[in-house]
């Protein structure tokens, strides 16, 4: 087994060169657990550093914790716990996030972070079927893509808040949705027509969800 960020050989569970850690065990609700509770406040690597790795090489960063390598980058929890810190700011601020209030007094209107990531799950679960990654598998993919976006928008929405922008706020926010469907897309080996074609069925399912969502609570 070579390691793969810097190539070594793993003999044990650890690489000699650079100390990332290696599972070789397919992803299950136990390793979603197990690394949420057992690496959540250790800091391998800068936050600047693996935001930098998440938005440049997306592929990279999923499919090597897709493959058992942990200790080198972020793992998801993390990204998940530094995204609910950013929400919780945006919270107690009492700020719109992109045209969506927030509340502290409100409090299930935090959930927007885990719904998008529930949501988006389901969708690419349908939509990437064919590349054979199992449920969980695509909740990792998420909670690192809408972890890492969220993390980049909630100072946006912020500032567009403090600076009276509201009336841009829902084109914003469709370009954080668009921008976590396009970033998804990238995790696969795809050409670029069939991405478009996935990109542009994702973006369908994901109206056809919202619109169904506003007719049964929209009203």
């Amino acid at each position: 087994m070579k390691c793969s960020v810097c190539s070594s050989e793993i003999k044990e569970k650890y690489c000699p060169k650079c100390g990332q850690y290696h599972k070789n065990k397919r992803i299950s609700i136990k390793t979603i657990f197990g690394d949420l509770f057992g690496n959540l406040f250790s800091l391998e690597k800068s936050i600047l550093k693996n935001i930098k790795i998440g938005l440049v090489q997306p592929k990279m960063l999923i499919t090597n914790y897709w493959n058992g390598y942990r200790g080198y980058y972020y793992s998801p929890s993390k990204f998940l716990a530094i995204a609910s810190l950013f929400f919780l700011l945006q919270i107690s601020l009492k700020k719109k996030f992109l045209g969506i209030y927030f509340s502290i007094k409100n409090a299930e209107q935090f959930s927007i972070l885990f719904f998008l990531i529930f949501l988006y799950s389901i969708i690419t679960y349908i939509v990437y079927y064919k590349f054979k990654k199992n449920y969980y598998e695509h909740l990792i993919l998420n909670i690192y893509n809408i972890s890492l976006w969220s993390i980049i928008f909630v100072p946006i929405s912020i500032l567009i808040s403090i600076s009276g922008l509201e009336i841009i706020s829902i084109k914003i926010f469709l370009i954080y949705l668009t921008l976590i469907i396009v970033w998804n897309s990238k995790v696969f080996e795809l050409s670029n027509k069939k991405r478009f074609i996935y990109i542009t069925i994702h973006i369908i399912l994901l109206m056809i969800t919202f619109f169904t969502i506003y007719k049964f609570y929209g009203d």
